[in-house]
């Protein structure tokens, strides 16, 4: 028997070390609410005049909508299309993206997600921030063991730090400031309905900021929240800034709290001057949200007292992140002496950090995650998946359970969208915000992919937890996906395909959503999420066990007549361009019988020869290696999964920028993960590490293999 693999050096071995050549953002968050931070381990250097984005102070539940009302109804939106269960009204934006109609721009920037504070260092004599010139010898350390930053520079040539720490539960960050000539100030934006931004300076009088003792009182038209200020004094010292000062080595006035807390990683004996304070978010009213016990216009704690210090938020961090660390999957790649292997590894760990920090909430995650904003901090269910199977499959089940809630609480609106569209069951949007508004777009509403992905979801969390089978809520949700899956089909004499308005993954064919038929992806995922979601009725002895296994075998074959596998079974020519979608029916899909491995590899191949890099995404390289894996293709495998394109660049902290205004892609992170889960752990009844190259003496604990081919019932 091998030895238990040391965690702890696989971790640590890939902590990031930034200095200020650096173009990478660190961050510290507990899956609900995140930082992002500069080299200062503060925000320093965003806010007014900075075109710095990732600098942010995001949570789940911090959404604004302008005020006043919509300029059109959102059902003014909606147009009809012919279908096979006749004319059926879809969200549309026919106007196109560019020049979108007053109603359907005001529906796509509201609500949005709002950055809710910045806290940066200013000069204790004139209170301007430092200018970059000013801080020299900057080098940061992510402690991924503790989940701690600390900071190092120095100011007009006095050396600080600045130590950084989020709560693993609570909307809270500890800071520890030993910075001679240095305060710290907290400043607040406005909301912004920018593609990207999650901040506007501009607007000073259509909010408010009041400074209350240790309570900071915010409100931006519909949000309205705290900030709770533990071991400092605050200032206000202009309408929407307050300045913290060090309360010295006594208690901090009405906080009962001070610097003579147990000491933790990194710090030296308090001192006067030394700030250690901490900054607390608290809701007070929001916006409707679909989350579990979030009432409209909770009342947040009157409470200023705080029950943990600085060092106690550090201390409950390096637990959480040892245990999680210690208690969920690890590949150890460490013994192969090829370079790509140590890649690999890093960027497991550091997905995996990204995403617990980012990723594991209640509500689906941005596709920057709470980093920053794009698409005004909305998500996109297509990319559900992405973000969050890695989870049941490296031992994380409770961050895909808590994220399978939002399924449970949209399925009134989702069953609205399905009855209006002529199906039973749920139908799932595309992009959306907590409104659970569709946002009007001219290829969103004509997705289908997201429509499996609870199934498929609710599956992988079974394999992880099997009392997941017996949970009546996740039974609905997937009762509900397969019923609209079964309407959606298109009949075709004695075999079912898929029907216009239609646009598959690929999204290379806009203009023809309302002919579309037949996607090569989309027939084999519905095929097999529809046999998945029999096995759920099978197990409960429903009456209809069977019959959704017997509709799943008349879907058309993903196959060309002359047995190509291409993007489409019959239609457009294959356009070697955006996502090779056609892929994921021999890899993200299991094998299904209907795809033989010969005609999914020449299509590998065809992809790696021929394809357009440039407009791919992040997703894309773990989708060519989790066909590779399947295929037992192992260098493949790795080859793809480190192509060297543009958006598959991983930078120093683990994210995957993807152009100017995304800096940041969960989906690589999310897929990356989900890839090296099947290359390592490998499928059902399948060989072990079949993506990966067997002179790497790879090792792994906790890993769940993917499902495998599906017998049938």
């Amino acid at each position: 028997m091998s030895a238990r693999i040391d965690r702890r050096a696989v971790v640590s071995r890939h902590d990031p070390r930034l200095t200020w050549a650096d173009d990478a953002i660190l961050s510290v968050g507990n899956g609900r609410f995140a930082v992002g931070v500069d080299r200062t381990g503060t925000q320093t250097f965003a806010g007014p005049g900075s075109d710095e984005e990732r600098l942010n102070t995001l949570a789940e539940w911090g959404w604004h909508t302008m005020p006043g009302e919509p300029p059109a109804p959102w059902e003014s939106l909606l147009r009809s299309y012919s279908s096979p269960r006749g004319p059926v009204p879809y969200l549309d934006l026919p106007e196109g993206t560019e020049s979108p109609s007053p109603g359907a721009a005001w529906f796509r920037e509201n609500p949005h997600k709002v950055s809710l504070m910045r806290f940066a260092l200013v000069d204790r004599d004139g209170g301007a921030r430092p200018s970059a010139a000013e801080i020299t010898g900057a080098t940061q350390h992510l402690d991924l063991w503790s989940g701690t930053i600390r900071s190092s520079f120095r100011y007009r040539g006095r050396a600080c730090t600045v130590i950084t720490s989020a709560d693993p539960e609570r909307d809270a960050i500890a800071l520890r400031v030993e910075a001679p000539g240095l305060d710290l100030a907290l400043s607040f934006p406005y909301g912004s309905t920018g593609w990207e931004r999650a901040a506007s300076w501009e607007e000073p009088d259509a909010h408010s900021t009041r400074c209350e003792g240790g309570r900071i009182r915010r409100r931006l038209d519909d949000l309205a929240y705290d900030v709770l200020v533990h071991g400092a004094t605050a200032e206000q010292t202009d309408a929407h800034e307050v300045r913290l000062r060090a309360s010295g080595t006594g208690d901090a006035a009405g906080t009962g709290h001070g610097a003579s807390a147990p000491l933790r990683i990194g710090e030296s004996a308090p001192r006067d001057g030394v700030l250690d304070v901490v900054l607390e978010l608290v809701p007070r009213e929001v916006p409707a949200l679909p989350l579990p016990g979030r009432a409209e216009g909770t009342e947040g704690t009157e409470s200023t007292e705080s029950t943990e210090s600085g060092a106690g938020i550090r201390a409950r961090s390096a637990r959480f992140w040892a245990e999680h660390w210690e208690s969920t999957g690890v590949l150890d790649l460490g013994q192969a002496t090829d370079p790509r292997a140590h890649e690999l590894e890093r960027r497991a760990v550091l997905s995996r950090y990204i995403q617990r920090v980012h990723a594991a909430g209640t509500l689906p995650p941005a596709e920057t995650g709470l980093l920053a904003n794009s698409w005004r901090g909305k998500f996109h269910l297509e990319m559900h998946w992405w973000h969050a199977a890695h989870f049941a499959l490296w031992g994380d089940a409770a961050s895909l359970r808590r994220s399978l809630d939002f399924y449970v609480s949209t399925l009134p609106s989702a069953r609205e969208t399905a009855r209006r569209q002529g199906c039973r069951g749920a139908r799932w949007p595309k992009q959306i915000g907590p409104d659970l508004h569709d946002s009007p777009s001219d290829i969103g509403p004509f997705l289908l992919w997201q429509q499996p992905h609870p199934i498929h979801l609710a599956e992988l969390l079974r394999r992880a937890d099997p009392a997941a089978a017996l949970d009546p809520t996740l039974i609905e949700v997937v009762e509900q996906s397969a019923l609209c899956l079964v309407d959606l089909l298109r009949p075709d004499g004695e075999l079912l395909g898929l029907g216009a308005p239609l646009i598959g993954a690929q999204e290379r064919h806009v203009e023809d959503r309302s002919r579309l038929q037949d996607p090569a992806f989309e027939l084999a995922y519905v095929a097999w999420a529809l046999r998945v979601a029999d096995r759920w009725r099978s197990r409960r002895d429903a009456r209809d066990a069977g019959e959704l296994t017997t509709i799943a075998r008349r879907i058309h074959s993903p196959l060309r007549a002359d047995g190509v596998l291409s993007t489409f079974r019959a239609g457009p020519a294959m356009e070697r361009s955006d996502h090779p979608s056609h892929l994921l029916a021999y890899g993200m899909v299991p094998p299904t019988g209907t795809i033989p491995a010969a005609a999914a590899s020449a299509a590998l191949d065809d992809a790696l020869a021929e394809w357009d890099w440039d407009s791919t995404w992040g997703w894309d390289y773990p989708a060519l290696a989790m066909t590779a894996a399947r295929l037992r293709r192992p260098e493949t495998a790795v080859d793809a999964l480190l192509m060297p394109t543009v958006k598959n660049r991983c930078d120093g902290a683990g994210h995957f920028p993807q152009r100017p205004g995304l800096p940041a892609y969960l989906p690589a992170n999310g897929g990356t993960l989900i890839a090296l889960a099947l290359m390592a752990a490998g499928e059902d009844d399948g060989p072990v590490s079949p993506g990966l190259p067997r002179t790497w003496g790879a090792r792994h604990e906790g890993i769940l293999p993917l499902p495998g081919p599906l017998t049938e019932l």
